[in-house]
């Protein structure tokens, strides 16, 4: 039978070529998805005030942001659509940190997701209330919480890989 460039048979039976892996858990990963949780709530409250700035403001679908010549609410909406479509721009990428990490050290993982959901609500709200001046809060907040949360994937990497010695951070970190 040929191979493909994967190294399966173009049968339906290629699943004997996989293998399956089981990763423990640790026990307080219960707090990882908690703050993988709370991302997806602050999401939808994101969201939400989008939805409602299109009703207030007169935005009408498909437009995703609003002519601010023809529209004398274009701005404010423009300022609420910007936070959330900033936030889309790092969320995922920052929930697969909050995982990955998680798996090594959930509190403190959990904890880091934590500060950058809340920091997102806070940069926007301070967007759509304040303009573009009013988001300076909330992202240094969000950032206490996605910036340690990359430093530690490459420490874990790190000390997975042997090049850096573990233990700097105790795996019972707690908030």
């Amino acid at each position: 039978s040929t191979q493909s460039t994967w190294g399966f048979s173009p049968s339906v039976e290629c699943s004997q070529n996989l293998t399956m892996v089981a990763v423990p858990l640790p026990n307080d990963f219960g707090f990882v998805l908690l703050s993988l949780g709370f991302s997806w709530l602050m999401n939808y409250f994101l969201t939400f005030q989008v939805l409602r700035a299109r009703r207030t403001c007169h935005v009408d679908y498909p437009a995703l942001y609003a002519n601010e010549e023809k529209n004398k609410h274009g701005r404010q909406f423009n300022c609420v659509q910007r936070a959330h479509q900033n936030t889309l721009e790092t969320l995922a990428m920052v929930q697969v940190l909050i995982f990955v990490n998680g798996l090594i050290y959930p509190r403190l993982s959990a904890g880091l997701g934590a500060v950058y959901s809340l920091g997102r609500i806070v940069y926007g709200l301070g967007y759509a209330n304040f303009g573009p001046a009013g988001r300076h809060v909330g992202t240094i907040l969000s950032h206490f919480g996605d910036f340690p949360l990359i430093a530690l994937v490459f420490y874990n990497g790190l000390v997975m890989t042997g090049y850096a010695a573990g233990g700097l951070v105790p795996a019972s970190v707690a908030f």
